[in-house]
């Protein structure tokens, strides 16, 4: 199956050739990074879509849904503010990943949101997270999302804000900036090898090449870190 992973999925090769630890480090990365997007859309983003169905006068957005183009838009200012705000967990060796990769695990996703946003729209600026004038500060992070958000959907309703946050904006926030590193960590330290490696094949398989070459950087300097953690 790896050999064959040589030419039809070269990146999952690549991460296969790992040792188990390295590779369960790699595997967690994108798996993690994966979920995080879908939760961003899920907490964030829906609350939104109920605002605009609840007042379709109040954003120039064309039909009152949001497109996909919208959705990936939003998802990505969210997921800039989020990791450059969100707090990283104390090192747990049942995380079991290297402690100098979970406190750089936001930079490393940051990467990969900043490469999709960069690739997409033909450009080749905004390589770090400090770049994108958000706030460190969690709560300064969620106000400035919200203002883009209106910008972005020309939305001038003054309550927009105040309604979006009532509807599961602030909850999902407070946890996806405080908890989500954590919490997301610790789960899958309770998936076996098997499951792991099988959910991470098929991201890998359908990582854009733009990414892939983030991930190959990644996996360089996972195996520097545990050489010299050794």
């Amino acid at each position: 199956m790896w050999v064959l992973d040589r030419f039809s999925n070269p990146l999952w090769y690549k991460i296969s050739r790992l040792d188990k630890p390295r590779r369960r480090t790699v595997a967690t990365t994108l798996c993690a990074y994966d979920f995080l997007r879908q939760q961003v859309e899920k907490k964030l983003v829906g609350p939104v879509e109920s605002y605009l169905s609840a007042n379709p006068d109040a954003s120039k957005v064309a039909g009152r849904a949001l497109t996909v183009t919208l959705r990936t838009q939003l998802a990505d200012e969210a997921l800039v503010a989020l990791l450059w705000s969100c707090t990283c967990p104390a090192f747990d060796p049942g995380l079991k990943l290297p402690r100098e990769v979970v406190v750089h695990l936001p930079e490393v996703w940051g990467s990969f949101v900043l490469g999709d946003v960069n690739d997409r729209l033909n450009r080749s600026v905004l390589g770090t997270l400090d770049k994108t004038g958000y706030s460190e500060d969690p709560a300064e992070a969620h106000a400035q999302v919200l203002s883009r958000w209106g910008e972005i959907l020309g939305v001038t309703d003054p309550e927009f804000a105040n309604y979006v946050n009532a509807n599961g904006f602030a909850e999902g926030w407070e946890w996806l900036a405080r908890m989500f590193v954590a919490d997301t960590l610790d789960g899958m330290a309770a998936i076996p090898d098997r499951m792991l490696f099988s959910q991470a094949r098929r991201v890998s398989s359908a990582t854009p090449e733009h990414r892939a070459m983030l991930v190959k950087r990644f996996i360089q300097q996972v195996v520097a870190t545990a050489q010299n953690s050794d």
